[in-house]
């Protein structure tokens, strides 16, 4: 007598994106939510940027932004910015109405129409690191000799020249972001040595080293800060190794300890994380702050949780390497009792789903759905 056979365990299956987006015919280098997530910015290694309508999933504008690679594209009161390896930083007003929508991949020679130029700054783009910009309408950009440079949006004006760290050999900065602290500015820089570095600047018009560890044995490619660094002090940085490091923001927060004795500020990172993935080459930390993602020369996008550092989930889709990474911003649905219309309701979805966007060497942009 035949027994009959037990099926094989329930396996889940692989994450697949909701969408892909095939615009560029050269490999991404940035891509950036915005406009509540029913925008994406996404920028290549050609100077062009396409702005994304979410709702549509259409271009709402195309066009060339650099002679050159973009290195970074992002948001700032309501206009785009874009850092190119042009060695200019240029701020625009987008009026999407009239802007051409012609894709690269389609037609990389006919001229499209540019949007208002509303500034441009001279800046140095021969280490490959972008800008880092803070509410603040402050930017820095990487300068020759381990210096950064940090000017004032959108008139261009040179606030601090050469910041540099005097004690280390860091060679150029690879990876920049700044924050306000109270009234103080906060730069964190990633470099070529592998050293992750905190600077903060006084009421002496100085810049002071708050932090410097070298967790990477390979130049630090990308980092990101805590949403809150106010009251939950860190930031994450990757590299061209293997590793991936938690570290402290050794800043005054909303709620300092009580009765506690003057301590020199710590220079050991959180945690050290030996991921086994060489070349993660861009890291962003969700805005709820319980995870993050990377994009690896592997072709994966991972998803790790912040506090336990685990990976979570690896998103495969891409058949070459992903350059760039973003998450969508978490937002409050509210508005529970209200009736809306077929279309109010399209747009809350998209709203309020918790995307996150991987950019690769092949030019395509994976939009996914998790957690």
């Amino acid at each position: 007598m035949l027994s009959a056979s037990k099926p094989p365990p329930a396996t889940t299956a692989p994450a697949q994106p909701t969408y892909i987006l095939r615009g560029h015919a050269a490999q991404i280098h940035s891509v950036h939510f915005y406009s509540s997530n029913t925008r994406l910015a996404t920028a290549d290694a050609s100077g062009w940027v396409i702005l994304w309508s979410l709702l549509t999933r259409r271009a709402t504008a195309v066009w060339k932004a650099h002679e050159g690679s973009v290195l970074k594209v992002d948001d700032w009161d309501g206009k785009i910015v874009t850092h190119g390896r042009d060695n200019k930083l240029f701020v625009w007003r987008v009026e999407e109405e009239g802007m051409d929508v012609l894709l690269p991949v389609e037609d990389e020679v006919r001229w499209r129409r540019r949007p208002w130029l509303v500034a441009s700054l001279d800046v140095n783009a021969l280490n490959f690191c972008g800008f880092g910009g803070c509410a603040g309408a402050v930017a820095a950009a990487a300068a020759a000799a381990a210096g950064v440079d940090v000017m004032r949006l959108p008139d261009g004006a040179r606030v601090y020249a050469g910041v540099r760290h005097g004690g280390v050999k860091t060679g150029m900065a690879m990876a920049l972001s700044m924050f306000y602290s109270g009234e103080n500015l906060v730069l964190v820089a990633g470099y070529e040595s592998g050293h992750a570095v905190v600077y903060k600047w006084d009421t002496k018009d100085t810049w002071n080293v708050v932090y410097t560890h070298k967790p990477h044995s390979q130049p630090i490619l990308s980092l990101s800060i805590s949403p809150t660094p106010g009251t939950n002090p860190y930031f994450i940085t990757s590299s061209a190794d293997s590793v991936v490091a938690k570290h402290p923001l050794p800043i005054p927060t909303a709620t300092p300890a009580s009765n506690t004795p003057d301590i020199p500020p710590p220079n050991e990172p959180i945690k050290i994380m030996d991921t086994r993935h060489y070349g993660q080459q861009s890291i962003t930390i969700r805005s709820d702050g319980r995870i993050f993602s990377t994009a690896g020369w592997d072709s994966r996008i991972r998803i790790y949780s912040v506090k336990t550092m685990k990976e979570l989930a690896v998103l495969k889709w891409h058949r070459e390497g992903c350059y760039a990474v973003a998450f969508g911003e978490i937002l409050d649905g509210g508005g529970g009792g209200e009736v809306l219309s077929v279309g109010k309701r399209r747009e809350k979805k998209v709203k309020e789903t918790h995307w996150v966007a991987g950019g690769a060497k092949d030019g395509k942009v994976s939009l996914w759905e998790i957690y």
